[in-house]
Parts: C-alpha cells; structure tokens; sequence
C-alpha cells in the first residue's frame, strides 16, 4: 500500500517538463554510486598490498582473548575498508588452525565494527568539504603513481586513485540527492509506526544486497539525510537494514564452502540479526542517548550523529553477546557440525581472493597431503605390496593434489593485489605440489616392489626410507622444519652418491660372476627407483620450507 502511494504519487507530481529533470537526477545519483564503489574497490586492493603479510600477522597472533580479537578486527577492517576481507582471512586462519573458532569470533565481531568507519569518514570530511578541490588531484597523482612505477608505489597510487573516487563519488551523490530533496521526501510516505520502520529495513537490506555494499548503502544514506531527503530516524532503520543485508552476501558465500566458511557466514548472520534485534528494541533510549550527546558535545549534524547511530548499535551488541558467548558458540557449531577429515579442508575458493591467507591454507594442506603420502611410503617399503587399500590412499591423495592445483591457480588469477613475497610463495607451493605428484607417481610404481628385498643393499636402503617416511609423518609440522629437511636431503644425496657408484660395480661384478643379466638390471633399475623416491621426497620438503618468509629473505639477500 505504502509503495503504491509513493509510486503514484510520483507520476502525478512528474509533468512531461519535469521527466528529464528526474531522469539527470537519477543519472547522477548512478554515477556518484559507481564513483563510490570503484573507489572502495580501488582503495581496498591497494590498501590490502601495502599493508602485505603484516595484516596476515596481525591477525594470526590473536593470543589475548575475545576483546583483542574484536579490536584486531576492527582494526583491519578500519586499515583496509572491507569487513570483507577481514572476514576471509578469519576463514582462512581458522580453516589453518592459526586461530580458534571463539577467536574467529570475536574477529568478525570487530570486523562488524569495523564496517562503521566508513560513515565515520564520509561524515567528517566527505560532506565537510569541496571534494573536488583535493579529490581530482589525488586520482591524478595516484594514477601517475599506479602506470609509472612498480612495486609498493604502484599499489600506494591505487589508494590515492582509490580514495579520490570514493569522495568525488559523495560529491556527485550529494549533488544528486539535493534534486531529490527538492521534489521527494521520504519522510511524506512512511510514517513511525512498527511496520512501516520494518519497511524502511526490508528497503535497507535491499539497497546492500543490490549493490553488492554495505558501506555504498551508508553513504547513500548519509547523502540523503544530508540532503533532507529523509529524517534522521528513517535513516537509522535504514541502517539496520542495511546491516542485516550484508549478511545475504555471507549466506551466498558459504554455498559449496567448507565447515568453516559456514560457521564464519552463520556467526556474521546471527550477531546481525541480534544487533537489528537490539537496535529495535532499544531505538527510542538509543535516540534518545543521541540527543543528549549532540547537547552534551554541542554538535548538530545528523551526518555524525547517524554514523554515532551505526557504530553504537553494534558496541550494544557485543556488549550483549559477550556474556552468552559460549553458549553462542554452542548454537553456531550445532546448526553447523564438523563433517569428516578431507586432506583439502582447509580449502576454500572464498579463501582464495586474500592471497596471503590463500597461501597459508595451501601450504597448511600440502603438509597433510605430505604426510599422507608418507603414511603410503611406509606401507610400500614395508609391506611391499600394493593393496586396494593402498590404492585408495593414492587415489585420495591424488585427488588433494589436483584440487590444490586448481586452487593455487584462483589465488594467482588476481596478481593486482599480490605482493612481491606472495609471488615466491607461490613459486615455492608450485614446486612442492610438481615434486610431490612426482613422488606419488613412483610411489605406485609396484613392478620394484618384489625386488626390495632380494638384495642386502636394496633391502637396507628399503628400511632407510621406511624410516625416513615415519620420521616425515610423526615430525613434520606447521613450523619450520628445518632439521628435518636437512635429514631428508643427507637420505637423498646419500641415495644419489650410492646409486653413481654402485652401478658400474654392478654390472662389472656380473660380468666377472656370470651373473643372471636380467636381475642385475632389475637391481640398477629398482635402485634408480628408490633414488628418484628419495629426491621428489626431499625437493617437495625443501620447497615446503622454502614457503616461510623468513627463508624467502634471506635467500633475497644472498
């Protein structure tokens, strides 16, 4: 009924002369939402490759409990403008193991609050200000800076093209929603009763899951109360709405996701609903907790005050949740129990759009898949025999590579935000997963296998790799291991050593003895097997430790 009055309303208000009045004003609002987002788009790239592995730390090292959690959060969503990001990589640490699950929520918590600095900017200097007196210069000199030079100049200018856009994005829209004002208001349709706030929700998840934006929503908003388009509390619902439409987004994301992706979406659904639920609840004291602030600081923007609105709606909501937390968690893990134990769980195509958190979880994988592959090398030395049992572990195992594979290749498809340390991480998964499928591909080759034990010297440097494979499975770990792959490679070099010498004397020794000629190559081929084993085994190690940033900077400096 309300939407009908408004459209109606319109058409009688709009004369033919007024059509292309409506139709400029409407262009320009369009063009100031494009402006906006590809300047969060932009910024939040350029932002996230300045910042490199130092967001990755940051949020790894959450050690001091849920309150730390939610400030580190926040913090990098404020650093990097995207709750977005920030929530991918909690996926991805909490998929690695880096963080708990609780850590993971407070984490998302503060990525929440964290959204809410965007209003905070555009309130305090985007509506303040002639933007295009410093925002045209900064695309300038950003796009001088992103075309001619390399490196972490070239992704600074991104910001700075990035940041000019988003403020001559609010320009264009405040010029926008001042046509608006003058012919439309909001506040003339929906009045202050219960539904008709629900409707302006309805219309605010709406506006964020179209655009695809939560923080594009805000600034819309923003512009428009600027602009006396709507009143101050027909904003507020909007935010609401616009709050619980960012979680559309996470809901679609977890479609063909791991447990954890859907665990992260499901607690950034439910802490939102809860603050809609809250904001409801309490909308007449948090109103009024506004006006006495605006009396109290003596300021009357209802720009800030809507951004005090956005920000204070979600403190109340972790202030609510923190005291329930375990029992919140409870809920999350029984609407989404853990499934099974796949070597790829830590894998996630959403994942892989952080690359620094992408790595991580490849090179946390390629560990499992590593020492499930010595768990088939211990059988194969030992047991000498290629059971159906056997068979499906290199099947399985196989099947990790080939996913592993085509993830890595998601996480190179977007270099524009890759840092130069990235890029040798990536060379070094690279090398990992070539020689691991190697050694996989000798492993199941069975026609050696009835030779291993006909030979004293064969045998001996059966149970050496026998050995070798249990010492990979027991101590191979998430840290450096470094000592091990030192073992690994004195196995292989000695193997490499032995197998040069041997063979000559092998087949001298033939000759003088008058030896079967088909056993003696059967012993230089079956000796040759166990060498290729022995290299794939130590060169998949070494790349595996090579992944660290510590080896990859010193090996730059040498």
């Amino acid at each position: 009924m309300i939407l009908a009055r408004m459209l109606a309303t319109l058409v009688v208000r709009c004369s033919i002369e007024e059509i292309g009045d409506r139709l400029e004003t409407v262009s320009i609002i369009m063009g100031g939402i494009g402006l906006f987002l590809l300047g969060m788009v932009l910024m939040t790239d350029g932002l996230k490759a300045v910042a490199g592995n130092s967001l990755k730390d940051r949020l790894s090292r959450l050690t001091g409990g849920v309150l730390r959690s939610v400030i580190s959060g926040a913090t990098v969503t404020a650093i990097v403008q995207s709750s977005s990001a920030t929530i991918l990589m909690t996926i991805g640490f909490v998929s690695a193991g880096l963080i708990t699950f609780t850590q993971s929520i407070g984490v998302i918590l503060g990525a929440n609050l964290g959204s809410t600095s965007t209003g905070w900017l555009v309130s305090l200097i985007g509506l303040k200000v002639s933007v295009t007196s410093f925002a045209l210069p900064l695309i300038g000199i950003g796009a001088l800076l992103k075309f001619f030079t390399n490196g972490k100049y070239s992704y600074q200018g991104m910001v700075l093209a990035g940041f000019g856009l988003i403020f001559l994005g609010i320009g264009t829209l405040q010029d926008g929603m001042a046509g608006i004002a003058e012919n439309f208001s909001l506040q003339s349709f929906i009045g202050d009763s219960f539904f008709q706030l629900l409707l302006l929700i309805i219309i605010g998840l709406v506006m964020t899951v179209v655009m695809q934006s939560s923080s594009t929503a805000m600034v819309i908003t923003l512009t428009a109360l600027a602009a006396d388009a709507l009143s101050f509390e027909h904003a507020a619902m909007l935010v609401v709405g616009q709050n619980i439409g960012t979680t559309v987004k996470a809901y679609f994301a977890t479609i063909g996701g791991t447990v954890q992706t859907k665990r992260t979406a499901m607690t950034h659904i439910m802490f939102n609903i809860i603050v809609a639920f809250i904001a409801l609840l309490l909308f007449p004291l948090i109103l009024g907790f506004i006006g006495w602030l605006e009396r109290f600081v003596n300021y009357s923007d209802q720009a800030i005050s809507l951004a005090v609105f956005s920000t204070l709606i979600y403190i109340l909501g972790i202030i609510g949740l923190l005291p329930f937390l375990s029992f919140f968690i409870k809920i999350i893990t029984r609407i989404v129990p853990e499934k099974g134990d796949k070597l790829t769980k830590y894998l996630d195509s959403s994942v892989a759009t952080v690359p620094a958190v992408a790595i991580e979880a490849v090179r946390r994988t390629l560990i499992r898949v590593s020492k499930a592959i010595s768990r088939a090398g211990i059988e194969v030395f030992d047991k000498r025999v290629i059971s159906t049992v056997l068979k499906n572990q290199f099947i399985e195992a196989n099947a990790a590579i080939n996913e592993t594979r085509n993830f890595l290749s998601q996480v190179g498809s977007n270099t524009s935000s890759r840092t130069e340390l990235e890029y040798h991480q990536q060379v070094a998964l690279i090398h990992t997963i070539d020689h691991l499928e190697r050694l996989l591909k000798a492993l199941e080759e069975s026609d050696y296998l009835e030779h291993l034990h006909k030979d004293d010297m064969i045998l001996a440097l059966s149970d050496d790799m026998c050995n070798l494979f249990a010492d990979i499975l027991d101590k191979l770990s998430y840290d450096r291991n470094e000592n091990l792959v030192y073992k690994v490679k004195i196995n292989s070099l000695a193997i490499a050593d032995l197998r040069r010498k041997s063979r000559k004397e092998i087949i001298e020794k033939t000759v003088l003895r008058q030896s079967d000629v088909d056993a003696t190559i059967q012993k230089v081929h079956t000796l040759h097997w166990i060498d290729r084993v022995a290299f794939h085994l130590w060169r998949s190690m070494h790349h595996l430790d090579k992944c660290f940033e510590s080896e990859i900077v010193a090996e730059s400096e040498r």
